[in-house]
């Protein structure tokens, strides 16, 4: 399973299309993570939680961060 983070901007649907044309099993996060063509699952998640962050993750072969903060 392939998993993304922070999903439901520009760059996670392009690559929900990408992987999915590769059938691909393909699980999306986010606060309020919405399902789109070739995703399987959603999860909604905070990801500044720990906790949500790797229940989020759990099961992932590799997991994609679309998260961007600065310092």
């Amino acid at each position: 399973m392939f998993t993304i983070l922070g999903a439901g901007g520009a760059i996670g649907n392009e690559l929900v299309k990408q992987l999915a044309a590769r059938s691909e099993t393909i699980r999306l996060v986010g606060r309020n993570a919405k399902l789109v063509p070739g995703a399987t699952e959603t999860i909604a998640a905070d990801l500044s939680n720990l906790d949500d962050t790797l229940r989020a993750v759990s099961g992932s072969r590799i997991v994609f961060s679309g998260c961007w903060s600065e310092v």
